[in-house]
């Protein structure tokens, strides 16, 4: 009960870069100007990707991901200043209105309640111009 309360009062996804970024194919480091948690494990980086894959539809679109960004060609690994460092290593391609987004989350889960100031990024190939976004919760299927 605490967790849906906590939730739907402070989940939500937040803009991690004032501005759009370029992400270089190396690896690209990020002082957070505000630390990032989770509420849930299920917490997650969002990459827009959307000018890297031209397919027109979902289905497309999802054959389109694992050719254009193959198996670890982008990973992710949060730090926090007390030394707790989760790594990044799941990567989904999904659409949402229209975007096409590189999903990154921990296999293990990212445990909630740690404050993280630092994300550092690998990407196998440039990403120019792109926002990130992290979300801090996954809603439970009850809620709309």
């Amino acid at each position: 009960m605490i967790t849906l309360l906590k939730i739907l009062f402070f989940g939500g996804a937040s803009l991690l870069t004032p501005k759009a970024i370029d992400l270089l194919d190396a690896t690209t480091l990020i002082q957070l100007a505000e630390p990032i948690s989770a509420i849930t494990e299920s917490a997650a980086l969002e990459i827009d990707v959307s000018q890297y894959i031209g397919a027109d539809n979902d289905e497309a679109a999802a054959l389109a991901f694992p050719l254009v960004f193959p198996a670890s060609c982008v990973s992710a690994m949060l730090h926090s200043k007390f030394g707790v460092s989760v790594y990044l290593d799941k990567v989904e391609g999904r659409t949402v209105n229209g975007k096409k987004l590189l999903r990154l989350s921990a296999s293990s889960g990212v445990p909630p309640g740690v404050n993280f100031n630092r994300l550092e990024l690998h990407v196998c190939k440039e990403i120019r111009d792109t926002a990130l976004t992290w979300y801090n919760y996954d809603k439970p299927a009850f809620l709309p």
